[in-house]
């Protein structure tokens, strides 16, 4: 009984340094111009983007 209550004990102190330790960042946007336009996005929005200076934690990127 003694070897499962430290077992549990065990466990848990390590799901919760886990749960501390890894913490998601923010993905970024950027703006990327096509031949026409220039808009805000995570990833390319295709063939012949090209993407511009800066990155940006808003959808709509600004600051």
């Amino acid at each position: 009984m003694k070897t499962h209550a430290g077992f549990t004990l065990i466990l848990a102190a390590s799901i919760a340094l886990a749960s501390i330790t890894v913490q998601a960042k923010n993905a970024r946007y950027y703006r990327w111009q096509g031949a026409d336009r220039i808009v805000c996005a995570q990833t390319s929005p295709g063939e012949g983007w090209k993407r511009l200076n800066g990155s940006f934690i808003k959808s709509d990127c600004s600051i």
